[in-house]
């Protein structure tokens, strides 16, 4: 028998339910301080806004040292924002944005010395699952 209305779902773990736990983690590690880097990708205001509603209401002394939102299409090369990365005073940096933008953002980390030992990166985005490409730090 041909099925009529059938439905496909698939589930995936929201940003907010993301953050939840990526908090958890901080948290656990005594990682207090940290940094938000983005990039224009739509949302990206929701995921500011969000973190800071989990750190405003919090008892945990979360140290926030900014945002810094990365314009890819106005600066291809990176000139600008590998300078901006590398002036953001925070080992811990969550990342939010497109799967698409990741291999660009994390090469420009590497190059302006953000990306290897001492720096701790967190992906967050709804769109980022089932990545077969890890970058190498």
């Amino acid at each position: 028998p041909q099925e009529q209305g059938s439905t496909f779902l698939q589930l995936g773990s929201s940003t907010e339910q993301q953050l939840q736990v990526i908090f958890e983690v901080l948290e656990e590690y005594d990682w207090t301080t940290f940094a938000l880097v983005t990039t224009l990708r739509p949302g990206h205001e929701a995921f500011v806004s969000y973190v800071e509603a989990l750190t405003d209401g919090s008892f945990i002394g979360w140290e926030h040292r900014g945002v810094l939102t990365l314009n890819l299409t106005q600066d291809p090369r990176g000139t600008r924002w590998r300078r901006q990365l590398r002036d953001l005073e925070a080992q811990i940096r969550l990342l939010y944005c497109s799967r698409e933008e990741v291999p660009a953002v994390f090469r420009g980390a590497r190059e302006a010395g953000v990306a290897g030992p001492g720096y701790v990166w967190f992906l967050v985005g709804a769109q980022l699952g089932g990545s077969t490409q890890v970058p190498p730090e």
